[in-house]
């Protein structure tokens, strides 16, 4: 798998959740970050595009590009062809929708758009068409919306995602495709899975591009935006606000953000305004010293050139066993022991303890003279 990641696109059966899916890839390919573009139902089937390794932070801007889905609407009573074609026209361009009951959002009214809808079959009650939407769109509120606006009621009864972006039906694959070809890969014969993954710059194709410097990678890794010393060339002609990519010399995908300035007013502030980044920051140089500690040599790695002192390191407390707990008046030992220890930490009761002592001992002396 490339360093910036890849998408793989998954024929969802029906059944299993797409949060499912992710865990089956993520058991089949060994790769840990997996995520969906867009949910579907569990009754749902159809295109589920899956982003791979560092492509799961391009999932929020895969959200924003269109769906597209073939449908069944089955109506509760009989209605006419012309009125049926009608209330399909009339729910073109902006909606507002209300999500069901079960759904992954807050159930609160939000407007979507409908970009086209066309009526493939009209079948006695049953209705099948196809429909490009904004990404959030919810087709069975759709298709109640028209029951309500026909007066006969009706429900969808059949859900198949054909599109998701630049990502299309034809380029899906099974998960137990996708079992032969890993293994496949392992003994040897990548190309076939290597057909079914698609890298990061193939989510941004229809977006402008800015070539950066071999030399700018370093600070955009670090976090730093892009400036027009770091530019080595414009694909596209994008406006301020508008989305870019920005690719390396070699075509690698080094992040996206927004344009500051338009690509004809470009000046000596800031251009790009990065909102993320795909290559991870070059690890720091450090310099190891040798350093003793409990009598042994260890190699510390530390920032600067002044090296700590022998003691900054703190000593190591003596672990205390089942054998010396008894012995030790803090791990269950006697009350002489304890009021002893207890005697020891504070200097003022030692002092006292000690001329106690001395007294005892001037009357021994004084009885033997006796």
């Amino acid at each position: 798998m490339p360093d910036e990641g890849s998408f793989i696109c998954i024929d969802k059966p029906k059944g299993p959740t797409s949060h499912q899916v992710d865990y089956w890839v993520r058991q089949i390919t060994g790769i840990e970050r997996v995520g969906h573009i867009g949910t579907l139902d569990p009754q749902a089937t159809g295109l589920l595009a899956v982003a791979l390794g560092k492509c799961v932070r391009l999932v929020d801007i895969a959200h924003e590009y269109p769906k597209e889905y073939v449908a069944t609407l089955k109506l509760h009573a009989d209605s006419d062809e012309t009125s049926i074609r009608n209330a399909f026209e009339h729910f073109k361009g902006e909606v507002f929708q209300l999500p069901p009951i079960k759904s992954a959002v807050a159930r609160r009214l939000r407007s979507r758009e409908i970009y086209g809808m066309e009526i493939m079959e009209i079948r006695n009650r049953d209705v099948l068409f196809k429909v490009k939407c904004q990404s959030g769109t919810y087709i069975r509120t759709l298709c109640v919306d028209i029951g309500y606006y026909l007066g006969t009621k009706g429900n969808m009864t059949d859900l198949r995602r054909i599109g998701t972006g630049p990502f299309r039906e034809e380029m899906a694959i099974t998960l137990q495709d996708l079992s032969d070809r890993v293994q496949m890969a392992k003994n040897g014969k990548d190309h076939m899975l290597k057909a079914a993954t698609y890298q990061a710059n193939f989510l941004l194709s229809a977006t402008s591009k800015i070539v950066i410097k071999m030399s700018s990678l370093k600070t955009i890794s670090h976090g730093s935006d892009l400036y027009p010393g770091g530019i080595k060339a414009i694909i596209g002609e994008p406006l301020a606000g508008e989305r870019v990519a920005l690719v390396s010399e070699a075509g690698q995908l080094v992040g996206t953000g927004k344009m500051v300035l338009s690509y004809n007013q470009i000046s000596d502030t800031k251009i790009v305004d990065l909102d993320r980044v795909l290559i991870d920051p070059e690890p720091s140089e450090k310099p190891k010293i040798k350093a003793t500690v409990n009598g042994k040599e260890v190699h510390l790695n530390v920032q600067g050139a002044n090296p700590p002192k022998d003691k900054k390191f703190s000593k190591e407390r003596p672990v205390h066993n089942d054998r010396n707990m008894g012995k030790n008046p803090k791990f269950g030992g006697n009350r002489e022991d304890r009021n002893r220890s207890e005697r020891r930490e504070h200097p003022r009761d030692n002092f006292r303890d000690s001329r106690s002592k001395n007294k005892n001992r001037k009357k021994v002396r004084n009885d033997r003279k006796r």
